[in-house]
């Protein structure tokens, strides 16, 4: 196993497991934090396989962009750590866990009697058989143009969202 090989599978690790640190976290701010961590892991991983627009996609549009929003949005509603009730559901916690193994062990038992088999080793490519960057701007104005609008509206229509649930109303 060559080195590059080991440090994909190292940044692929990094994302995931800070990707569930996101998702399990009480702390909105640090579930934010360790999205950014998955992100940049993420990126480093498309680096590896020699995809470094896609890579800096990732660091402009979401490890930037998206997570600002989410820190703008989190900042304004205010909104603070998970406080516990109290209530504790044992059941529901092992029948949770028990679901969680259940799920994984079939899927990678699924995987493994596929007969994937891990790619082999991309070569080395010089920068003139890289995507041009150009030509996907032209393409993404041209032919994609609704959709990349309608990721816009979408957007807006978040923080327009965001905006009406952070407002706090007097009371009569």
């Amino acid at each position: 196993m060559s080195a590059g090989r080991l440090a994909f599978d190292a940044f692929a690790l990094v994302a995931v497991v800070f990707a569930g640190l996101m998702v399990a976290g009480k702390d909105p701010i640090k579930s934010v934090l360790a999205l950014v961590v998955s992100f940049f892991a993420l990126a480093a991983t498309y680096v590896m396989v020699l995809s470094p627009f896609i890579a800096g996609l990732q660091v402009i549009v979401y490890a930037g962009a998206i997570l600002v929003l989410f820190l703008f949005v989190i900042m304004l509603l205010n909104v603070g750590r998970e406080k516990p009730d109290g209530s504790r559901r044992p059941i529901q916690t092992v029948l949770g866990s028990l679901s969680v193994v259940v799920f994984a062990t079939l899927l990678l038992g699924m995987l493994r009697g596929s007969g994937a088999r891990l790619p082999p080793q991309a070569e080395a490519v010089g920068p003139e058989q890289l995507p041009d960057p150009a030509a996907i701007a032209r393409l993404l104005f041209s032919d994609y143009l609704l959709h990349f609008e309608a990721v816009s509206v979408l957007l807006l229509a978040a923080l327009v969202g965001a905006f009406v649930l952070a407002r706090r109303e007097e009371a009569p």
